[in-house]
């Protein structure tokens, strides 16, 4: 929906009606008080196009498009990320003492999937759209290259491979088609093609875990709000568990009693006990007690000694820090703030760092040389895939550091409970009342979206407000009722939303929220 200069759409004046609740950096300024626009806001704090800001802890570095999983190598030096967005997807290779890129393998597909075999010599990984599995061979010195690629059958056109796991024994690969309704056992030889298996799912899957004892293989169902348990030789079912919307990422506790499960369409992660096949316990994320859905938590990562347990939580931007040692009694510590939608969250093999993706990284842009109807778009310009995401590496805080850092997450969010129905920020004198319930004089809304076109190229032309003239291509001439409306009624020349492209931009523009399967999948 953004394909912007400005990183913001030419939606009209209706649309000030959501100004309080999407974009409240966005409001109108008080008298002589210039608008905050995104970017550097000073003081290592961030301005994103939403209205929300982010102060990330640790030390940075750019990865690619759309960081969605990282393995740590087997001597713990490395980080292998895999980058799943609209650009050309890559395995990212990084040096985590020097916290810089080593190398970078190019495939054709990648989304999600990224698994290691136990002999440490070669890594699984998702084929994504060509619904395949690809097996890359790590050298010790740092470098992936390609090996086989093992063909699965299309479930759906529209399929696409997302979550894959290896058996402890190394004979076995499994992969789960997302959108595909589809898992995929894969057992491994020494010659020929491997033998592959399939059975169907029930709704969308997203990720597999096998336990350690080989026995048993999880499968997050993304569209059921299910976890399935399979034989992993046979593949038969052995239940199901009813979890939350969205489930997505899984670990499993130390003991092997306990699966947790970031369920991504609620506030929480929901802790299955796995003997009763039940889930016992959900374990709150939300910066609030009172939030609405909306914190997304999406990644998952647990200490050695299996008593903390980290929750990426994609749209707080922060990671929750839990103390999970008590079944049925978890206790959210503390807060780290992190780059820009954080997707995945790990300690390192020492158990002295966090490493922690951002799949947006660690700011917006703008794109002036974007897409215009007949002229090709400059290198690097389009909206969908100019975010970089990041890798942020952070050492384990102590008690005094967590509580600073928890001050910093409440700090830069916009959000409060005391807030939820009267946002702190709204314009005084307005027509839209500053408390959800108070009178207006408004009596009808028109919502009027307009899509693929930036307030640049619409209403640059404008002898007032922030516009550019030099990137206007429909002004008044050509959009007279646009330029009628602004006019009669609001310019929103500093209106702001949270989405890239079209996708995420209608599910953004109609409940103020896009469930990761628009976030991460396009």
């Amino acid at each position: 929906m953004i394909h912007t200069t400005r990183s913001r759409p030419s939606l009209l004046a209706v649309l000030l009606v959501l100004i309080p609740v999407l974009a409240p950096a966005a409001t109108a300024p008080r008298a002589n008080e210039q608008p905050a626009r995104p970017g550097a806001q000073g003081g290592g704090t961030t301005l994103l196009p939403n209205g929300w800001r982010i102060a990330p802890a640790g030390r940075h570095v750019s990865v690619g498009d759309l960081p969605l999983a990282m393995v740590e190598s087997p001597d713990g030096r490395y980080l292998i990320v895999s980058n799943d967005g609209y650009a050309k997807p890559t395995l990212t290779v990084v040096d985590v003492a020097r916290l810089n890129v080593k190398s970078r393998l190019p495939l054709d597909n990648a989304w999600l999937g990224l698994a290691w075999h136990p002999d440490g010599k070669r890594l699984f990984s998702s084929g994504a759209g060509e619904s395949s599995v690809r097996e890359l061979l790590w050298e010790a010195s740092g470098v992936l290259t390609p090996g086989a690629r093992i063909d699965l059958k299309r479930p759906a056109s529209e399929s696409f491979v997302a979550g894959v796991a290896v058996s402890p024994d190394g004979s076995r690969v499994f992969a789960v088609h997302a959108l595909g309704e589809l898992l995929s056992a894969i057992t491994l030889g020494s010659e020929g093609m491997p033998a592959v298996t399939q059975v169907e799912l029930p709704a969308e899957g997203y990720t597999a875990l096998v336990t350690p004892d080989g026995r048993t293989l999880y499968v997050s169902l993304w569209g059921g709000a299910k976890v399935l348990a399979f034989d992993p030789v046979t593949l038969e079912p052995r239940g199901e568990i009813a979890v939350g919307e969205h489930p997505s990422a899984m670990v499993l506790s130390k003991d092997g009693t306990r699966l947790f499960v970031a369920c991504a369409n609620t506030n929480a992660v929901w802790v299955v006990d796995l003997a009763a096949q039940t889930a016992r316990e959900q374990i709150s994320v939300a910066l609030y007690p009172s939030a609405p859905a909306g914190s997304t938590p999406n990644g998952l990562g647990l200490s050695s000694d299996g008593e903390t347990l980290l929750v990426a939580s994609a749209d707080n931007n922060a990671i929750a820090v839990v103390d999970v040692r008590r079944p049925g009694a978890s206790v959210v510590k503390g807060f780290i703030p992190t780059g820009w939608y954080p997707t995945a969250v790990q300690f390192s093999r020492d158990g002295k760092r966090i490493y922690v993706l951002s799949g947006k990284g660690l700011t917006s842009m703008a794109n002036p040389r974007g897409p215009q109807p007949g002229v090709p778009t400059a290198p690097g310009q389009y909206a969908g895939s100019m975010l970089q995401g990041s890798l942020s590496v952070v050492p384990v805080p102590d008690a005094a550091q967590l509580a600073a850092y928890t001050k910093t997450v409440l700090a830069v969010t916009p959000y409060t409970d005391a807030a939820r129905l009267a946002p702190a920020q709204a314009p005084a004198g307005s027509p839209i009342p500053r408390k959800v319930g108070d009178p207006s004089p408004i009596k009808h809304v028109f919502y009027v979206i307009r899509e693929n076109r930036t307030y640049d190229q619409i209403l640059g032309d404008l002898e007032k407000g922030n516009g550019d003239p030099t990137l206007c291509l429909f002004g008044e001439e050509a959009t007279p009722n646009a330029h009628a409306l602004a006019r009669e009624f609001v310019l929103l020349d500093n209106f702001y939303v949270d989405a890239e492209v079209s996708f995420s931009g209608h599910a953004f523009s109609t409940a103020a929220y896009a469930t990761p399967i628009a976030g991460e999948s396009t």
